[in-house]
């Protein structure tokens, strides 16, 4: 189906993803109390309708760049959902009080839900990484995922000016759900600042997920995958551009989060 401006979208089913969201506040940011079969329904109740929707994650890192970033903030403040990709972001809300049901990693969840999509029919496409990597990721999920529609590629490094041209590409692939993956906090400006011109359901923030999909970086052991080890094996496999996010960015995070603990403890005491 199409709607009046020829935009492409799916026959209402399931529920209506408004007015069902439950969140916490998290250091200033609201993320969406939901796991990843929740997450799964969610966004396939978003393709559904007309867009923007606008799908966004968190982790510990994000965590920190949003308190400096009000810009980065604001737009995951706008976002419709908001999800803890990252063991930091639930086990720092826990020091809060609030519990969220786990992580949410693309890397592990995309090609089920790209099963998913080919059975609603649901078009993708893919826009980030190096060039040549998003067709990559897009081949290995045709093969995972039979029947699935990626309805074009392009890469994540162009100039400010070229966004026009490539977004005039996208809207007329008609996709239903956008991956940007360019990494925090460029792909969340990127889609809060254009949101409006892009004819698509959802758009979706997913980081460097296009470099795990084509095989282009390795992940590590899936048992330290499976117990909130992910950060250590990215940095055992790009110790020198990750060294600086995980060995220091995850002490400052923890401190961050104590800190900001202790500070509201102090003022309810008050």
């Amino acid at each position: 189906m199409r709607d009046a401006d020829g935009v492409a979208t799916l026959a209402a089913a399931g529920p209506d993803p408004g007015g069902s969201r439950q969140t916490i506040d998290f250091l200033g940011i609201r993320v969406d109390v939901l796991d990843t079969d929740g997450l799964r329904e969610r966004v396939l109740a978003l393709a559904r309708q007309q867009g923007p929707h606008r799908v966004m994650y968190v982790n510990a890192d994000c965590m920190l760049i949003a308190g400096k970033n009000a810009a980065y903030r604001e737009a995951l403040n706008r976002a419709d959902l908001v999800y803890a990709d990252g063991i930091g972001v639930v086990l720092g809300a826990r020091l809060w009080g609030h519990r969220l049901p786990g992580r949410s990693t693309g890397a592990d969840f995309m090609p089920g839900f790209c099963r998913d999509f080919a059975g609603h029919g649901i078009r993708l496409f893919l826009l980030g990484a190096r060039q040549g990597v998003a067709a990559a990721a897009a081949r290995r999920l045709c093969e995972q995922a039979p029947g699935l529609q990626v309805v074009g590629t392009h890469h994540g490094y162009f100039r400010p000016e070229e966004s026009g041209r490539i977004i005039g590409q996208i809207n007329r692939a008609r996709p239903h759900v956008l991956l940007v993956g360019m990494g925090a906090p460029c792909q969340e400006l990127w889609i809060d600042g254009h949101s409006q011109e892009l004819r698509v359901p959802v758009l979706w923030g997913v980081g460097g997920l296009f470099d795990f999909l084509s095989g282009r970086t390795r992940r590590g052991p899936q048992w330290l995958l499976d117990h909130g080890f992910e950060w250590l094996c990215r940095l055992l496999v790009e110790p020198r551009r990750l060294w600086r996010r995980y060995l220091i960015g995850n002490v400052r995070f923890v401190f961050h989060v104590l800190w900001r603990r202790y500070a509201a403890g102090d003022r309810d005491r008050e």
